[in-house]
């Protein structure tokens, strides 16, 4: 049933990098210089993170008792005790990155998380993201929420109809070596609102997995974001929001041929704005999913057949409402 479904969001940040790379008026040209500590990329370690997280409190294994886990997790090792778990890291080479630190994860609400309500507390304690190629790192210290809202395991979506509901909530500062020397680091703070929508009609292809911002900022930055997942400041110490203005709806379309289903992305939209420190550049990011293409031209689909995003990027000078930078294009998924 898993096809990734959280990897999309590494998709949807790709465009934060235009953030980085755009400085007023000056376009700067990437650098290759292998994986680095960049926004898109802590949004996507991030990411990994939460997928073992989940792995690990949707597995068998996690039923209350204290041991050793048996979940296989590429790149750390699990101790489950009671009602908490934690996962430690120590260094693990896991391909082109070595992980350390640890996540500690204890039930706070609740007798087992299927309990509707029931909360998980989730501490990250220097959770290290050292890439070898450019030596740079990303390290995450702090404390999120997970809250089961609406009870019942996803073992409940493969029996019946059923919708199982994870709001995820916190603030994480982000330590950031982008110089690859160990020599300069510094710290931004991010804030999450995430949710999660697990459902089952209990049809043969009835499942589905809706991601979805959870909560309005205003006065952070000019005007009003509803629907927001993340905000906080990035790599260039900018203020951004990060507003999910349409849920990313995945569907089963039917089997592989091979055993698997296929989940297909076929709604949602992603907004990500960010201002320079005087507000007086305005750069955003979106991330429409649910396309396909013809020729050349780009079909709002919204099917089985969807196979990419449409991505825009642009920067604005806020005093004239003059885009300096205003480029489209598709991206497969």
């Amino acid at each position: 049933m898993k096809k990734k479904w959280m990897s999309v969001l590494t998709v949807l940040v790709m465009g934060t990098l235009l953030f980085a790379a755009c400085k007023k008026q000056e376009e700067v040209a990437p650098t290759n210089k292998g994986e680095q500590a960049d926004d898109a990329s802590a949004r996507n370690e991030l990411d990994r993170a939460q997928e073992d997280i989940e792995k690990v409190y949707n597995s068998s294994d996690y039923t209350g008792s204290a041991r050793a886990s048996a979940v296989n997790l590429p790149c750390g090792s699990v101790v489950i005790n009671a009602k908490n778990f934690t996962i430690t890291y120590n260094g693990v080479n896991c391909g082109s990155r070595v992980l350390g630190g640890s996540i500690a994860v204890t039930l706070v609400s609740g007798t087992k998380f299927s309990d509707v309500n029931a909360k998980l507390k989730i501490v990250f304690d220097n959770y290290k993201v050292h890439y070898n190629s450019s030596g740079e790192e990303i390290v995450y210290n702090g404390t999120t929420y997970t809250t089961n809202s609406s009870g019942g395991k996803l073992a409940d979506l493969f029996t019946g109809a059923a919708t199982v509901i994870h709001k995820t909530r916190g603030t994480l500062t982000l330590t950031y070596d982008t110089t690859g020397t160990g020599g300069s680091t510094f710290s931004r703070t991010w804030n999450l609102f995430r949710k999660k929508t697990f459902k089952s009609t209990g049809a043969a292809t009835g499942l589905s997995f809706k991601f979805e911002g959870d909560t309005t900022v205003s006065g952070y930055l000019p005007g009003t974001y509803n629907t927001v997942s993340e905000y906080g400041t990035d790599v260039e110490n900018r203020k951004f929001i990060h507003d999910i203005t349409t849920p990313f709806l995945w569907s089963d379309c039917g089997s592989d041929g091979n055993g698997g289903t296929i989940f297909t992305l076929k709604t949602g939209r992603v907004e990500h704005t960010a201002f320079s420190t005087d507000e007086a550049y305005k750069f955003q990011f979106t991330a429409t999913a649910g396309y396909r293409q013809d020729g050349a031209n780009n079909i709002l689909d919204q099917t089985c057949a969807a196979k990419g995003y449409l991505i825009n990027w642009s920067a604005t000078v806020v005093a004239t409402d003059n885009k300096f930078v205003n480029y489209s294009a598709f991206q497969l998924y």
